[in-house]
């Protein structure tokens, strides 16, 4: 285990990553996105795998059937990681390498299957689940003179 206790920091520190010890065999760090600024990644290295969890969002506050449906046709890319909800109904990113799978380009993989999902995706969730709130804030924007936020768009 330690092999891959080793791989796991020399992977974070190869991409540049910030990485805290949260726990014994367990690291938070931060992924850069594009639409998503701060991807939190949860990698929690067990007996006999590692396991990402990341936060994509809030449990919607709306639109959930779209926002579901969003979600599962995402999850049918073949990629490591996949959408899920955690017990607060939360929006997750879950993913695993078995440890005899695990190697610098597997890890490598995780960490960019885990930006592209959540980078990809956050948009269109925050568009469904929370239009009412963006419609707010686009409002708000613009009475103090701001420039619209780019992911609210006023509903028709």
């Amino acid at each position: 285990m330690s092999s891959h206790r080793d791989l796991i920091v020399a992977g974070l520190e190869a991409a540049g990553l910030p990485a805290e010890t949260v726990g014994e065999d367990r690291w938070m760090t931060l992924l850069e996105g594009e639409h998503k600024r701060t991807i939190p990644v949860l990698l929690d290295l067990g007996e006999r795998s590692l396991t990402v969890t990341s936060l994509l969002a809030a449990a919607p506050d709306e639109g959930h059937a779209e926002v579901y449906r969003i979600l599962l046709q995402r999850n049918q890319r073949p990629l490591p990681v996949h959408f899920a909800l955690d017990d607060e109904g939360d929006l997750i990113l879950v993913g695993q390498v078995p440890l005899a799978a695990l190697d610098e380009a597997s890890f490598d993989a995780l960490l960019g299957a885990a930006l592209t999902q959540a980078d990809e995706t956050f948009d269109q969730v925050l568009r469904a689940g929370f239009a009412s709130y963006l419609d707010v804030e686009q409002r708000w924007r613009a009475k103090v003179g701001l420039p619209p936020n780019p992911v609210g768009r006023p509903r028709g």
